[in-house]
């Protein structure tokens, strides 16, 4: 059979209209009491006219919330009757977080002027929500109820809240302001003991590892003083009872200061959120440094970044608590940028950062490299350099950290870019109690060594490249090559000023807001003047001996190595160019018996010709080695530069190559070893006395023991020196040179004999040996971009 529909009437809460006219009046008379104080006079005369809007059409929702707003009123007016003005601070925070729940408080000092006229506002706006609900018609009330239910029970909910936070902050206040009371009821009674306490040791070293020392200073005339007062300060705790008000716990941090090492967390006006307002959007791909573990959430529609702490309990807090405090008072571009984080209780605390989309320093190098003109990439290096060096300058004054701190913090950061190109510096990990890094450079060094570790291979340079890897070919290698010697030359280090020169900074600042259009020549022409740039050369450690000169100008043929150098001319000889030259020689000497073998320097003296003589002491029956290196090179290496970038499209033309192939020698070397033994062997000793110290020391034992005397030097000799004295070495000679014509050999004399006279060979007991001799050079190459559009 067919369902039936039966129509039935719902009930609802029938109100009564007499009791509401009584409540209302009774509310009215409070309100009237309310009015005396003139600040809440104008908000209370928007609420009864609430109340008479309600009273006219007896809706009981808006009734009830209409009590309720004005019950706060009362009670509130109640409670600070006559203490307006003396209110404590603590009632500011109160007021604060009174304000979030509410909209109704905004001000700073709690129930002035200011705030009355902000609940003046609401009230209106409530008000003429009410008065524009009382004018509808039956049937447009009815078609929007929904509507209307929800922003009501939405406008009682806040109220609730609001009076629950405020009851809830009111009590822990209480408790705090008891405990102040009693401390500073017993700081007087303190005062002297503080004074006659003892004070522990100045400080105490704490090692942290095989390469680093920290040592943890601390005051004896305030850290002490104050640990006293606060073992002192609470008469139960002396009895051996529990205190009433126990001090305020806090933690010590390297880089925090003294003022924000509290356990207490202020909003300082960033949100807390709830773990359940935030929606994972994939899985984290950082892995390393302050990023690792960072994934992208969304929370309330927005993309964010959400790092957790999800150690043990006690350290994720403490790591938390910390990077809370730091970023809250650090707020500059090239750091991370907080939007909020999770409250205390959360089981796994976190901060939502808007540094969504990142990449490494290194990748974006790489790509610029790949992509764009050597000038662009050097561009963005002096950019990050600078946005560097500003985070260091500007977190040294926030946190009031001294030079070595704030290396410890650059060294110990992680750095990333964001979408924008920024540079973005991850907080340190925290480091515990104070410590003290020792170090032989400047903040400068610091910051050059990480700009140069965003390059590839860490900023060295590098003659190899690995095959296997598409992104460094031959050509790239050398465009790496350029952009780090140009790093080195431009950036400041060592224990120079940490800031850019004046000219790269107006440099940058001009293509800051243009496509970049720096280019390699403006680059060039700016570190002509600059202290040690372009005094770095290209170097080979293998080339024919004697077969380059200073000021060789050539190429070398594609497929080929320096075995097939070009020589086009000699730019001194032929004088094209007027560079100076100079000469060094240096040589070692060693024996291979000698456990451990060091190697000693040889001094050697000056001959006509470009010759060296290099005195070698050979001890009996033993082998000298020696090596000894040649060099001649460009006293000013920068000339050579100059004249390659002036004269190198005119070489070029002239040869038919391209002026990027030119190669310039401005060093060159020559490495050989030899090596001069005493082959005689050792005579023979008698083990007897040998062994016996006592009889190789009694020279009488040894004349009488045939029984007759025998005269000194009786017996055998080793060449007129007894067994017990120790044999001088022989002094030989070796004469070398540079130059290609000269023959390097041994020699008993000093002096060296032109070629075609005969010499006096070595003592018929020497062999000697005149080793291989190799050659290198240095050289300078410009790169095509240094000859574009010239």
């Amino acid at each position: 059979m067919p369902l039936r529909f039966i129509r039935t009437k719902k009930l609802g809460i029938d109100v009564d209209p007499l009791q509401a006219a009584i409540a209302t009046t009774a509310f009215a008379r409070d309100l009237m009491t309310t009015m005396q104080f003139p600040p809440a006079a104008a908000a209370v005369s928007v609420l009864l006219l609430i109340l008479q809007t309600i009273q006219a059409k007896h809706s009981s929702q808006q009734d009830r919330l209409a009590r309720r707003a004005a019950q706060i009123l009362i009670d509130i007016n109640e409670q600070m009757r006559g203490r307006y003005h003396d209110a404590p601070e603590a009632l500011l925070r109160n007021l604060d977080r009174f304000e979030r729940y509410t909209w109704l408080l905004s001000v700073k000092r709690f129930l002035n002027d200011r705030l009355f006229s902000t609940l003046h506002n609401v009230l209106i706006s409530i008000h003429q929500f009410m008065r524009k609900l009382a004018d509808l018609k039956w049937s447009d009330r009815f078609l929007r109820k929904s509507s209307i239910d929800d922003a009501l029970v939405e406008y009682m909910r806040m109220l609730d809240e609001a009076a629950q936070a405020f009851q809830l902050a009111t009590l822990i206040n209480i408790h705090l302001a008891v405990s102040s009371l009693r401390g500073n009821a017993a700081s007087n009674a303190t005062a002297e003991r503080v004074i006659d306490a003892l004070l522990p040791p100045t400080y105490h070293e704490i090692l942290n590892g095989p390469d680093s020392v920290a040592v943890e200073i601390r005051s004896p005339g305030v850290v002490d003083a104050a640990e006293c007062t606060v073992a002192e300060s609470d008469p139960l705790v002396a009895a051996g009872g529990e205190s009433l008000s126990p001090p305020e716990k806090k933690f010590t941090d390297h880089y925090l200061p003294v003022e924000l090492s509290s356990l207490t967390l202020d909003d300082h006006g960033f949100r807390r959120y709830h773990q359940s307002e935030v929606i994972l959007r994939g899985r984290s791909r950082l892995q390393d440094g302050w990023w690792a573990g960072a994934t992208e959430v969304q929370v309330q529609g927005q993309r964010a970044l959400i790092k957790k702490y999800d150690d043990d309990k006690d350290h994720a807090y403490s790591k938390w608590l910390r990077d809370v405090k730091v970023l809250q008072n650090l707020y500059h571009p090239n750091l991370p940028q907080m939007l909020g984080f999770s409250d205390e209780r959360a089981p796994t605390p976190f901060i939502l950062l808007a540094n969504v989309q990142t990449q490494s320093p290194q990748a974006l190098v790489r790509e610029v490299l790949r992509s764009s003109s050597l000038g662009t990439s050097m561009e963005l290096l002096l950019r990050f350099y600078r946005d560097l060096a500003d985070t260091a300058m500007y977190v040294q004054r926030q946190l009031n950290l001294d030079e070595s701190k704030v290396q410890d913090f650059i060294e110990a950061s992680s750095l990333r870019v964001d979408s924008l190109k920024t540079l973005v510096v991850g907080l340190p990990p925290p480091r515990n109690g104070e410590w003290y890094t020792a170090r032989n450079y400047g903040l400068a060094h610091t910051l050059l060594d990480a700009c140069l570790r965003m390059l590839p291979n860490n900023g060295r340079v590098t003659y190899s490249y690995d095959r296997a890897e598409e992104f460094v070919t031959e050509e790239m290698q050398k465009k790496i090559n350029h952009l780090v010697t140009l790093a080195r030359a431009l950036l400041p280090g060592g224990r120079q000023t940490p800031a850019l020169p004046t000219q790269l900074e107006a440099l940058i600042e001009e293509t800051e807001s243009e496509t970049p259009s720096l280019t390699l020549r403006q680059i060039r022409d700016l570190t002509w003047n600059a202290e040690g740039a372009h005094g770095h050369t290209w170097y080979e450690r293998n080339v024919p001996a004697d077969k380059f000169s200073v000021g060789d100008i050539g190429y070398i043929p594609v497929g080929g190595d320096f075995r097939s150098f070009v020589l086009l001319s000699n730019v001194i000889k032929d004088g094209k160019a007027i560079l100076g030259l100079s000469q060094r020689s240096h040589g070692e000497h060693w024996c291979w018996e000698h456990v451990p073998i060091h190697r000693q320097p040889l001094q050697a003296y000056e001959l006509p010709e470009a010759v060296a003589g290099w005195p070698v002491a050979v001890p009996p029956y033993s082998q000298i080695d020696v090596v000894v290196v040649h060099e001649a090179f460009i006293s000013c290496v920068k000339d050579a530069w100059q004249y390659l970038l002036k004269n190198g499209k005119g070489h070029a033309a002239d040869s038919g190559i391209r002026p990027e192939d030119l190669i310039l020698v401005t060093h060159v070397g020559t490495h050989q070893d030899f090596y001069v033994r005493d082959f005689r062997s050792k005579l023979f000793i008698p083990q007897t006395h040998a062994a016996n110290p006592q009889f190789a020391a009694n020279q009488f034992h040894h004349q009488h023991r045939h029984g007759f005397h025998q005269p000194p030097g009786f017996g055998f000799q080793n060449h007129g020196v007894p067994f017990n004295q120790p044999a001088l070495p022989a002094i030989v000679y070796l004469l070398t040179s540079l130059d290609a014509n000269h023959e390097p050999h041994w020699s008993p004399s000093p002096v060296c004999l032109p070629n075609g006279v005969s010499r006096q060979p070595l003592a018929r007991h020497f062999t000697t040996k005149i080793g291989w001799k190799t050659g290198f050079l240095n050289y300078v190459q410009l790169h095509a971009e240094d000859f574009a559009g010239t």
